[in-house]
């Protein structure tokens, strides 16, 4: 096969496949409840929109002020409430439409009380009373197997003790909470044996209704009975602050609740009977006033019938299916409109479906459209860096080495520090236009120790900074490990020596400073001489014992010394980059020159100090190319702080080994072991 025609094949599979690949995707996340429970806020954000409470629907309330005249609820025997329905039936020319109590009396107490109440309740007449199904897990068995499994099976039914069942209507007060603890649908009916109990909230709404001379249609439910509440109200737009107590002291008059629907209820917290909703998420709801959302939603008839996942998840796939396939062809301007119009339409038809009765997920598109352009953006810009690739392939094939391996090298330098109270640190590296071998490090080992590296690797180019970046990271990780200067550079000495075919080294400079008493533990593997400035003097060069240069030789050894640092005083370390920078009459710059530029800003900070040999080697160069890689690292030891308001840190300090100890510790400042 031509191979022009097979690539012209495999774009074409590419083209379609693609789109195809990312409707699936997004379409299977979705359908997995991914974004299940932010779709359900976004539910709740769009359609739950307040509006105006029934002045039809009283709430008499058992609040704070009823508990404290009357005291604890579990104290009160029937005759309250009896009291409350003979209050709200003695004037017959103002009575209730229909009462309903969302407070269940199963059982039996006290003879005379329950006598009373029924007898106040059949006098008051329209009064629905509470009933609770118990919900539970049943097992079908058929010739002793187990046939099916009900999660959701109604095992009993609380009712009102027998002579108030007999004179009231019964309404179930069970709610229904999704996942997340909201309340956004009510159990229309429920279903034990053979007997079907509505709610408490249709039985009221249907009696009110009949009193007008109407009838009540359900609103569309699910198969175990349950609809969505498109609720009016906030917590309290219901409440006039009435109380039982109000209504014993005849502090209302009989015109306020007359042709009404009277629900009486918890209106306490302390009652444990409120709840989340969507119409506020951050404020519970009392049962009672969700009970009047429902009933009022009844009345208006404002039914919402919730569309089944299967045909939403359908037309998902459709459009995000023609959505990845124009994002995928178009250019990233007219791309990006089209994104915003799928996705304000995603919202926009949401919202329309719900004006006409129904739900929907409103994120289900907007979000598909947003993992869909992220993943056609990320597809262009493979598809760029790829061209962009190709081209640098073709046109600078020899600079595109240096160029990784500048990449690689500037990839390898560390970050800032947190600010410490103890030092202040900066450090740079200049690089030539050659990819080079220096690098620099600083980490913090604990919360005492700091760790400071400096390296130059022998050659230049792509393997030179490859074998410093496996120098660096072995040196760091052996110093993490909490080896001890020496033994750090011992092992990562015989890890490059085990795989060193290039006969490369690498010179290096490695100490460890002790924030808490400012010792610095060092070793030098034949690198340049640091300069130090003590706070009363000036700068100059610490000449340290030179140890072999690391992958040199198998089996050196690298002997650590010790130099105290006070208050104020600078360490530089740098690359012979520095001393060895030419000038056009090839005249080297020096460590005299080196020292000098240190002098002329040794008050400076760290960052001061390093500009000032920048520019004084950039004043001695002149117009000659860089030679080398220009890298410095200078700290500044400002001692432990001692004020109690300091940010000194408490925590003991990593308990290092014997040979840790003996390295870090114990030496005079300044002198080398013996």
């Amino acid at each position: 096969m031509d191979p022009g025609k097979g690539w012209s094949i495999l774009e074409r599979i590419r083209k379609y496949l693609y789109p195809l690949l990312g409707a699936l995707l997004v379409t299977i996340l979705i359908a997995a409840g991914s974004i299940h429970r932010v779709d359900r806020w976004a539910q709740d954000l769009l359609y739950q929109r307040p509006g105006t409470a029934s002045g039809d629907i009283v709430i008499i309330g058992i609040d704070e002020e009823s508990l404290s005249i009357l005291g604890p609820y579990n104290t009160w025997d029937r005759n309250i409430l009896a009291s409350v329905l003979e209050k709200l039936a003695a004037d017959p020319e103002h009575l209730p439409a229909v009462t309903a109590v969302d407070i269940l009396y199963a059982g039996y107490s006290f003879e005379q009380a329950d006598a009373r109440l029924a007898a106040a309740a059949e006098a008051l007449g329209h009064v629905v009373t509470a009933s609770l199904a118990d919900f539970g897990m049943q097992v079908t068995w058929e010739n002793g197997h187990a046939v099916a499994l009900d999660a959701s099976a109604v095992l009993s039914m609380e009712e009102p003790y027998p002579e108030l069942a007999a004179c009231t209507v019964q309404g179930h007060i069970n709610a229904v909470s999704d996942a997340d603890g909201i309340i956004r649908h009510a159990l229309a009916y429920v279903d034990y044996g053979q007997d079907r109990t509505y709610s408490m909230a249709c039985e009221t709404a249907r009696i009110y209704l009949e009193s007008r001379g109407k009838q009540l249609k359900l609103p569309p439910v699910s198969r175990q009975g349950a609809f969505y509440i498109p609720y009016t109200a906030r917590p309290g737009a219901y409440s006039d602050d009435i109380s039982i107590v109000d209504i014993l002291m005849d502090k209302v008059p009989p015109e306020y609740w007359a042709g009404k629907i009277v629900l009486i209820g918890a209106y306490t917290p302390g009652l444990q009977d409120d709840y989340f909703t969507p119409v506020d998420t951050h404020t519970r709801m009392n049962g009672v006033e969700i009970q009047a959302n429902v009933i009022q939603s009844l009345l208006d008839g404002r039914y919402k019938r919730e569309v089944p996942a299967w045909p939403q998840l359908l037309i998902l796939f459709l459009v995000s299916l023609s959505a990845a396939w124009l994002f995928l062809r178009l250019r990233l301007k007219t791309g990006t409109a089209v994104f915003a119009g799928y996705v304000l339409a995603g919202f926009g038809i949401p919202l329309l479906l719900y004006q006409a009765g129904y739900v929907t997920h409103p994120l289900w598109i907007p979000s598909a459209m947003l993992v869909l352009f992220i993943l056609a953006l990320a597809v262009h810009y493979v598809q760029a860096a790829r061209e962009r690739i190709r081209l640098a392939l073709e046109n600078e094939r020899i600079h595109a080495e240096l160029e990784v391996a500048a990449q690689i090298q500037s990839s390898a330098l560390p970050g800032p520090l947190p600010e410490h109270s103890e030092f202040t640190l900066s450090a740079s590296m200049t690089p030539a236009k050659m990819v080079g071998g220096d690098l620099y490090d600083y980490f913090m080992i604990d919360e005492d120790h700091l760790g400071l590296v400096i390296g130059d690797v022998s050659g230049k180019g792509v393997p030179a900074s490859l074998f410093m970046m496996v120098a660096a990271s072995l040196i760091r990780n052996a110093v993490l490990a909490g080896n001890p200067p020496g033994e750090a550079l011992r092992m990562v000495n015989t890890q490059m020596c085990a795989r060193n075919p290039n006969d490369m080294f690498v010179t290096v400079w490695l100490g460890v400073l002790e924030l808490s008493t400012g010792l610095l533990t060092a070793v030098n593997a034949g690198h340049e001489y640091p300069a130090l400035k003590k706070a009363s003097g000036t700068f100059e060069l610490f000449k340290d014992r030179h140890g072999f240069v690391i992958g040199g030789m198998d089996g050196a050894r690298y002997r650590p010394y010790t130099l105290q640092l006070e208050t104020g005083d600078t360490l530089f370390v740098y690359t012979d980059g520095v001393p060895e920078a030419t000038s056009a009459q090839e005249e080297l710059f020096g460590t005299d020159r080196m020292l000098q530029a240190l002098r002329s800003r040794e008050t400076g900070t760290p960052d001061e100090l390093l500009e000032a040999v920048r520019q004084s080697i950039a004043a001695f160069v002149g117009p000659a190319p860089q030679f080398d890689d220009l890298t410095m690292l200078c700290i500044r030891y400002l001692g432990r702080p001692t004020s109690p308001h300091s940010d000194l840190t408490h925590a003991p300090a990593r308990q290092l080994p014997l040979t840790d100890r003996t390295s870090y510790q114990g030496k005079t400042g300044g002198k080398e072991p013996g």
